[in-house]
């Protein structure tokens, strides 16, 4: 056997062997089934949900109207004082025919006004300026501290509205009295007890001596008049009576 013949065989032995091996796409590619569809779904929509109502509260009860014949207004009772019966009345008039029996209870201001009157007088210095409000206060203080250093117990003293001035003028330790006359003539509790005497030329306030002071304005417009103020104060406390 000649090489053609053999290159021949062999070439044929190969197509035939090839011929029975399966294809190479065939053993190499998998067919895999189709995947299922998924069913196409619809879009559901959300319902609103119902509106809630407010729920109203239940009513209150009503109040029963008060039937005026029912109801009973209670009131204190008025406070009075105990009468004496007619029969202690009786026995009290045959006791003392000119006994006098008080249909009402005594006021007991006077006693009020005698249990207070120390703290009035102990409080009253010998020489007091009355004064009031606070325009030219500042001015008037300084005249009380000039005559409390040089002549002792001088003060500012306020008229208040309920000032006991009965028992201010009784005091002892009272010398004298110095006051704004549109303050003295101004106060219908003070006016009372204003006395003046022309002839002499003395003016008072119940028994005591009096030195009114003019409008205090003119002093701040004329500074001159302060030093003729206070030789008119040392002059007049020079002149009164020795205690």
């Amino acid at each position: 056997m000649n090489n053609s013949e053999y290159n021949s065989l062999l070439n044929d032995t190969l197509t035939y062997i090839k011929g029975l091996l399966p294809p190479k796409e065939e053993s190499t590619k998998l067919e895999l089934p189709p995947l299922p569809l998924k069913p196409k779904l619809k879009p559901q929509v959300q319902a609103k949900p119902p509106p809630v109502k407010p729920i109203a509260p239940p009513p209150s009860p009503k109040p029963k109207a008060l039937n005026a014949k029912v109801f009973i207004e209670l009131e204190l009772p008025k406070a009075t004082a105990p009468e004496p019966t007619e029969g202690i009345r009786k026995i009290l008039k045959e006791i003392d025919p000119d006994l006098y029996i008080h249909e009402s209870i005594p006021s007991d201001y006077k006693a009020k006004r005698i249990k207070e009157a120390w703290k009035e007088k102990r409080s009253t210095p010998a020489i007091p300026i009355l004064f009031q409000g606070t325009q030219y206060r500042s001015f008037i203080m300084r005249i009380a501290k000039a005559i409390d250093t040089v002549y002792g117990s001088c003060r500012l003293v306020d008229m208040t509205p309920r000032k006991k001035w009965d028992l201010f003028l009784e005091s002892e330790n009272l010398k004298l009295i110095i006051a704004p006359d549109a303050f003295v003539f101004g106060s219908k509790e003070l006016l009372p007890f204003y006395q003046e005497t022309p002839q002499q030329k003395t003016r008072k306030l119940g028994n005591i001596p009096l030195l009114l002071l003019p409008d205090l304005s003119l002093y701040y417009k004329d500074p001159y008049l302060k030093r003729s103020l206070w030789n008119v104060i040392c002059n007049t406390i020079d002149s009164l009576p020795s205690s």
